[in-house]
């Protein structure tokens, strides 16, 4: 797919199938989120969690009235240490979006998400599942699988030019 057709097709899907994805597509989605920009170069104060195993997905599932994460079998949690540079934030957030470009790109539904984050935080008992590194904490998360429907909209942002 190419780049500007893989922008235009992502969109936030909220409905998955009971279907994993393969774990080729993982690692390339991974390698993907790995590949994203990080300011100052600190990758050392990134950490990647991937969550496949159903129990801990239904336990997350449960920490509120409504699924927040629509199901998706892979749950992809990204932390980051901050160590004063503050850019936790951000650099999660292009880790986080170019993997859901590369699931888009893959033909793989996907999700960005921050409700889960708060919840996770919120729950000693999954933090301690996560086993992060000393001094990480989950800044977002991403849900990945097949895709139950098409949910495309096409957005717009005002923009000025000055």
């Amino acid at each position: 797919m190419e780049l500007f057709d893989t922008i235009n097709s992502r969109f936030s899907n909220r409905k998955f199938l009971d279907k994993q994805i393969k774990d080729e597509d993982l690692k390339k989605i991974l390698k993907a989120g790995m590949q994203a920009p990080i300011g100052r170069g600190k990758y050392d104060d990134m950490h990647i969690t991937v969550i496949q195993n159903k129990d801990l997905l239904n336990k997350i599932g449960s920490l509120i009235d409504r699924n927040v994460f629509y199901n998706a079998p892979t749950l992809v949690i990204i932390s980051a240490r901050d160590d004063g540079h503050g850019l936790d934030k951000e650099n999660s957030a292009c880790v986080a979006m170019n993997m859901l470009l590369a699931a888009t790109a893959l033909g793989l539904g996907n999700i960005y998400l921050n409700l889960v984050i708060g919840l996770i935080k919120e729950n000693k008992d999954v933090l301690d599942k996560l086993n992060l590194p000393e001094g990480f904490i989950p800044i977002v998360g991403v849900g990945l699988g097949y895709a139950d429907g098409s949910h495309i909209v096409e957005h717009s942002i005002d923009v000025d030019y000055v």
